[in-house]
């Protein structure tokens, strides 16, 4: 029996490709200091013949589609899937790390996923200080070319757009990265998210809901996720909060669609969000943001 015979059809459909990745970012819950894939034996990946059979399933309600890995860019089949689903008339967004974008910038014009989300975390220092000697400029020499060959066939697809994670390490660097180090002419959207984060408490306590309801004695992925609120206390909350409003006026000022998490760029807001005083946030959610974990 197909999906589309039981179901009205998704909106959005996301696939975990793999589990593999090549870079290990200091804060990442997969493969970071704290990650939990360091427990497998092996990354596991998804067989080729059940993501295309699924994606053949849901075509008829037109979702859009989304990748995440590990690195999305590392499976196997990668091409055959984009073209699957955009020969199916469906939009297709994804992340990568970009260490991979000067390498296969012709494959992606050519299958055209609709949006590519970039990682990049600050400028040369603190980006690699959180994701690698040499990220920065691979990444960097990537979207240069990806922008350049788009140029080139005229071709719109893949917009490109920016991740950058906010921690500690790279606060202080938000404005300048974004004004002076990259080209906001290349992109077409931006993304800025404070690291997410749970509490040791929340994920005890989560621990036994999945437990007792569902029979699942272990959380490794939500675990993974833990920090003490405290790492974020030397924070300059005003100097990050007037970053991210210069950087949010600097895309509407060209056209750049600007998304952020928290959504609300208030001092107080952003303050409440690392303090884990979630639920006196201007735009506190209240459902699980990641119930398969």
């Amino acid at each position: 029996m197909k999906l589309s015979e039981v179901l009205n059809g998704p909106s959005l459909v996301v696939f975990q490709l793999l589990e593999q990745c090549n870079l290990r970012c200091s804060m990442c819950y997969e493969w970071g200091e704290n990650g939990s894939y360091h427990q497998h034996q092996a990354p596991a990946i998804l067989d080729l013949q059940l993501v295309l059979q699924t994606i053949d399933d849901c075509l008829p309600s037109k979702p859009r589609f989304e990748f995440f890995g590990g690195e999305p860019l590392l499976y196997p089949n990668i091409w055959e899937v984009i073209k699957r689903i955009r020969d199916g008339g469906c939009e297709l967004a994804f992340s990568t790390n970009g260490t991979l974008l000067e390498k296969y910038a012709q494959q992606l014009v050519n299958n055209a996923p609709t949006r590519l989300w970039i990682s990049l975390d600050g400028t040369e220092a603190s980006n690699d200080q959180q994701r690698g000697r040499g990220v920065f400029k691979r990444a960097l020499r990537g979207l240069s070319a990806l922008s350049a060959l788009k140029k080139t066939t005229g071709n719109r697809y893949p917009e490109i757009g920016i991740t950058y994670v906010v921690t500690p390490a790279n606060v202080e660097t938000l404005e300048c990265f974004f004004l002076e180090h990259i080209d906001l002419d290349m992109l077409s959207c931006v993304r800025i998210e404070c690291q997410s984060y749970i509490t040791r408490e929340q994920s005890d306590a989560y621990a036994v809901l999945l437990n007792e309801n569902f029979g699942i004695p272990h959380t490794p992925c939500a675990s993974a996720y833990v920090r003490d609120p405290a790492v974020f206390s030397g924070m300059n909350i005003d100097s990050l909060t007037q970053q991210m409003q210069r950087v949010a006026e600097a895309c509407a000022q060209r056209g750049i669609v600007f998304h952020s998490q928290p959504n609300t760029l208030v001092a107080d807001n952003i303050q409440h969000y690392f303090s884990a005083n979630w639920s006196l946030m201007r735009d506190y959610k209240n459902r699980c943001a990641i119930p398969y974990f």
